[in-house]
């Protein structure tokens, strides 16, 4: 005998946006089941072969699997975010009524954004240089302490260069 409501029940300017909330979830859901079976995977072939799977599906599947799971993140975000429209503290606070009438709030944002601005060009700065400094001209890879290790066709080449000169 008990009455079951619906989303009809509640009122047209406290409901979310249904169709955004219902498509970041299945996002998030959908992504979050693949990552699951890459790891799944992963686990099942070391298991069995106590070696990471070398296939190009997988390590194709792999390298998508990073983009994906920043996508699941984000469709996670949106799901809060939009789902608990229009309130910030539900009947008590709507968004509205949270948004801020500080003037200094732009002036924070601002130093923020430079010292965020700063922090990414220096790690560009910094990589370029990595990178350059590693592939100079006339250096093997093996004599570089992070770069990969030796290989014999690296060994021969360096030994045949070295009789050469």
């Amino acid at each position: 005998d008990t009455e079951i409501t619906g989303f009809e029940t509640v009122p047209e300017e406290d409901r979310p946006p249904i169709n955004v909330v219902h498509l970041s979830w299945d996002v998030m859901l959908g992504l979050g089941t693949f990552l699951l079976f890459i790891a799944a995977w992963f686990g099942f072939v070391w298991w069995r072969k106590r070696d990471i799977p070398k296939t190009k599906w997988f390590l194709r599947i792999v390298a998508i699997s990073g983009v994906a799971a920043v996508l699941c993140m984000e469709a996670g975000w949106v799901l809060t975010e939009t789902g608990r429209q229009p309130w910030v503290v539900y009947k008590v606070l709507r968004t509205s009524d949270a948004v801020t009438s500080a003037s200094g709030i732009w002036g924070s944002f601002a130093i923020a954004m430079a010292i965020y601005a700063a922090v990414i060009s220096a790690a560009v700065i910094v990589i370029r240089r990595m990178t350059k400094r590693w592939r100079e001209v006339g250096t093997s890879d093996h004599d570089v302490p992070y770069g990969p290790p030796p290989t014999d066709i690296d060994l021969t080449h360096s030994r045949s260069t070295k009789a050469s000169s």
